[in-house]
């Protein structure tokens, strides 16, 4: 029946043709050893498991390291600020502080951050004033600029907060300088 039809159709014929040709061929390859290689499966360097883990382990190991290393605030550095104080508005009967806050012992820079309400000025000045006794006396002045999370933001050299009673008092600036000024207590402590 094989035979009839590739007497019947040369295009068959030429493909059975074809097929013992190229079985031929890999029989002469075979014999010559050049088929074994071929087919056995290759095994890439990083495919061992051994050296993958380990390579694995190593990236992971240098990520981290560098993410340490290059991180951490200097606090030598000037101008980086490395403590941030979050004032929130708390109405209690005599000088109970906001925030109580224990003064580093080296030199750095401190983020004040103020709740300063719903409706936010754009910008409010500061008046800082040190407990003396039964008074108050005004150590400083200055600007603080809202953020875009709606927190009036100072940062200021921690040394301009030696230890002791302060009483922070915020006035908007601008167009809502018909607000009342909001009131925050610190207390500075030693290290």
């Amino acid at each position: 029946m094989v035979e009839t039809r590739m007497v019947e159709d040369p295009e068959f014929r030429n493909e059975v043709e074809l097929t013992q040709a190229l079985r031929q061929g890999l029989r002469e390859l075979e014999k010559r050893g050049e088929i074994a290689p071929l087919l056995s499966p290759r095994r890439a360097f990083w495919s061992l498991p051994r050296v993958a883990w380990a390579a694995s382990l190593a990236t992971i190991a240098l990520g981290a390291a560098s993410f340490l290393f290059f991180s951490r605030p200097d606090p030598a550095a000037p101008g980086v600020v490395t403590e941030s104080l979050q004032f929130a508005q708390t109405r209690g009967p005599g000088f109970e502080p906001d925030v109580t806050w224990r003064q580093p012992p080296a030199p750095q820079m401190v983020e004040l951050r103020f709740d300063v309400g719903l409706e936010p000025a754009a910008s409010y000045a500061v008046r800082i004033e040190r407990a003396a006794g039964e008074d108050f006396a005004q150590v400083a002045v200055a600007t603080a600029a809202t953020s875009r999370d709606g927190e009036a933001v100072l940062i200021s050299n921690a040394d301009a907060f030696p230890p002791g009673d302060y009483r922070l008092t915020l006035t908007p600036l601008g167009s809502a300088g018909d607000q009342a000024p909001i009131r925050y207590r610190l207390r500075v402590i030693r290290y």
